[in-house]
């Protein structure tokens, strides 16, 4: 099967114009996807991981959410330069050099020997992932004609909903069942062999790109010299100013800080003005900036981001609120407390196939409705906490709710920006979404993951982790109901 796949795959593909035929074609896309959901199972084991690796390790509450946030980081920030390197060089080439430096970081998690290791090991895994994963949607765009695009895409997205599922339960049983004493190490040493099985089959059947008169690849031309080039000080000071966001108030920046806390946190605001302007000058010479300001001049746009940013935000805090406080506080083992948030992720997944069988007037009022039931799920998730009700299937259920909302959100805003902003800017579109979805996923773990600690260790104050889960809930509610004033605003600059 193998062979008769890389047989059929290398002529067809290496030829311009011409797509691999369907059997050849589900090879190439199971090797990417087998990608894309290794990536995504990532983040989600080292949520349920989180708790474990605190206490083998020792590690402070400020590291702890650095071991989660520094992967998602580096992850976001590379995802401009994997898809413009996957532009340049090929999907080969981009796919496997990420997989490859995904998987051998993946590796040095594994064998970490302490806090500060394990996060720079996460830090390369992310700049891994960011690189590897730009080229799926990149493969399927070039090796599926527009008959069966559809259903590559339909694939793909089932892989992220069921690759995040896989990483709960796989996180929570991995890291109980203690595999030869590995304990949290086996969430990160399962990408191994995976990863090297992936990187086999992908030097085999991937095909090569093929130098031709016209330029330097059939399969994907490059663009231009100055059109499609990497715009690395874009890149730096986006990454520069992010950093300077997150890192402070991961380290939790209070009265008794440090005084470079607040200097390094100050210089957020100017790094973005540079940017800003380092983009609006990149744009204006002809260049493809590393993130494209340009759509942001409609206010839809703008309003839509806003709101994806604030609903992002609350989901990635979750997960990981969840990890902690169901461990920790519930005593839930890893693999219970993975099963809580399933049926979350699984009702995310479904919304996407049954949005486009509602009528238009109300596909039009989703963004807004689905924002209204995820502010009323955190809520009830408040109150659960605050009636001592917080039994492990009452949340369940409640986050089931908060699942379908989120899923529902989340397709509508992305339908109404794929609406408001013009076709020359579909690319940019796509990677402003997931770079703003994940920095805005960042910033939440690192707010609510230093508040909820901070407030389960008051002492003198009963119920404290109780107390402080109902809180961070609320606060998640708040930010919820501004993402869907947002939506709302955004709803309305497009009728």
């Amino acid at each position: 099967m193998t062979e008769q796949a890389r047989a059929a795959v290398a002529p067809a593909v290496d030829r311009a114009g011409v797509h691999p035929p369907p059997r050849a074609a589900a090879w190439l896309l199971l090797i990417l996807l087998s990608g894309q959901a290794m990536a995504n199972i990532d983040t989600a084991v080292a949520n349920v991981a989180a708790p474990s690796i605190r206490a083998d390790l020792g590690t402070s509450a400020g590291d702890l959410t650095l071991v989660v946030t520094g992967y998602v980081l580096l992850y976001a920030l590379t995802l401009v330069t994997g898809a413009r390197l996957a532009a340049r060089l090929g999907v080969r080439r981009a796919f496997l050099g990420g997989l490859a430096l995904f998987t051998t970081a993946s590796l040095l998690c594994g064998l970490a020997p302490g806090t500060g290791a394990l996060i720079a090991a996460r830090l390369v895994q992310g700049v891994g992932a960011g690189l590897m994963v730009p080229s799926v949607l990149i493969g399927i765009h070039q090796w599926f004609p527009a008959e069966r695009r559809g259903q590559a895409v339909g694939l793909y997205a089932a892989t992220l909903s069921g690759s995040a599922a896989l990483g709960q339960i796989l996180g929570g049983v991995l890291v109980s069942a203690d595999l030869l004493g590995s304990g949290w190490r086996a969430a990160f040493l399962i990408n191994v062999p995976a990863g090297i099985a992936a990187l086999t089959v992908g030097v085999r059947l991937l095909p090569r790109t093929v130098r031709t008169p016209a330029g330097p690849t059939a399969a994907a031309p490059e663009p231009p010299t100055g059109q499609d080039g990497l715009d690395l000080a874009g890149t730096a000071l986006l990454a520069g100013s992010t950093l300077a966001a997150v890192l402070p108030l991961t380290l939790g920046p209070g009265l008794g800080r440090p005084w470079w806390i607040w200097a390094v946190l100050a210089l957020t605001v100017p790094g973005l003005i540079a940017f800003a302007r380092t983009e609006r000058r990149v744009a204006e010479r002809g260049g493809r900036p590393a993130l494209d300001l340009r759509p942001l001049s409609l206010p839809a746009v703008r309003w839509a981001l806003l709101a994806q940013a604030g609903t992002t935000l609350t989901y990635l805090s979750l997960l990981y609120l969840l990890a902690l406080h169901l461990q920790q506080q519930l005593g839930l083992s890893p693999w219970q407390s993975g099963l809580v948030p399933l049926g979350w992720v699984l009702c995310f997944g479904i919304t996407g196939p049954l949005l486009p069988r509602l009528p238009a007037a109300l596909r039009r009022r989703l963004p807004v409705l689905g924002g209204l039931l995820l502010t009323l799920s955190y809520g009830a998730l408040a109150l659960l906490q605050a009636a001592g009700a917080a039994r492990p299937a009452a949340l369940a259920v409640v986050l089931c709710f908060g699942g379908l909302a989120l899923g529902t959100t989340f397709s509508s805003l992305l339908t109404l920006l794929t609406l408001a902003v013009p076709p020359r800017y579909a690319a940019d579109l796509s990677g402003s979404v997931n770079t703003i979805a994940q920095l805005a996923g960042v910033l939440g773990v690192a707010v609510f993951g230093t508040l909820y600690p901070a407030l389960a260790g008051r002492r003198g104050v009963a119920h404290a982790p109780g107390t402080a889960f109902a809180l961070t809930a609320l606060g998640l509610a708040a930010v919820a109901a501004l993402a869907t004033l947002a939506a709302a605003q955004a709803v309305r600059r497009t009728d």
